[in-house]
């Protein structure tokens, strides 16, 4: 017991004493805080750095497509400079159309070819016979450039049966790099 006793004194007379040296010299205190929690950028421990893309390369651009009777709609982005590669961080798509005229699919592209990028779609609250769909993709996807032209990027909704009424709204946000 009397072991106990005097390991708890001598410890609360150690820690009364660090926080007496703290309050009366506060400098030296803070030069040993900060000795204990240097941070250095050596090549063997490298602290990672990113670089935020220059603004004339930030591709952000929106379209809108109409259902006039068809089954699908597509709309077209502006296109990239020439001989850019897209990197897309993000996608979206709204789509409201007549009840029951539901997204089948959803997707962006740059060309006939592809590739093509499905994006799903989930139901909202419909309201006043309307459905509403949003659909997010969201992840670095790499275009390649095609030498001498620009990226046209493009979004297409497909519904599961023909719509007269409904509208969609794409989104596209990413950045362009150099070809290699």
């Amino acid at each position: 017991m009397n072991f106990a006793k005097r390991s708890l004194m001598i410890a609360g007379a150690g820690a009364l004493a660090g926080i007496l040296a703290i309050a009366i010299a506060p400098k030296t205190a803070q030069a040993l805080v900060a000795a204990l929690v240097q941070v250095s950028n050596t090549p063997a421990a490298a602290v990672p750095v990113v670089h935020a893309p220059a603004a004339s390369n930030v591709y952000f651009a929106s379209c809108e497509g109409f259902f006039t009777g068809g089954f699908s709609s597509s709309c077209s982005m502006p296109p990239t400079a020439v001989d850019r590669t897209l990197v897309i961080e993000a996608a979206s798509i709204i789509s409201q159309t007549q009840g029951g005229a539901d997204p089948s699919n959803a997707f962006i592209y740059t060309s006939g070819d592809g590739p093509f990028f499905s994006i799903p779609m989930q139901l909202q609250s419909p309201q006043n016979l309307i459905d509403n769909y949003t659909g997010q993709l969201q992840g670095r996807i790499t275009i390649p450039a095609n030498a001498g032209l620009g990226l046209t990027p493009n979004c297409e909704v497909v519904l599961g049966k023909n719509s007269t009424v409904g509208e969609f709204y794409c989104t596209i946000n990413g950045y362009t790099v150099a070809a290699n």
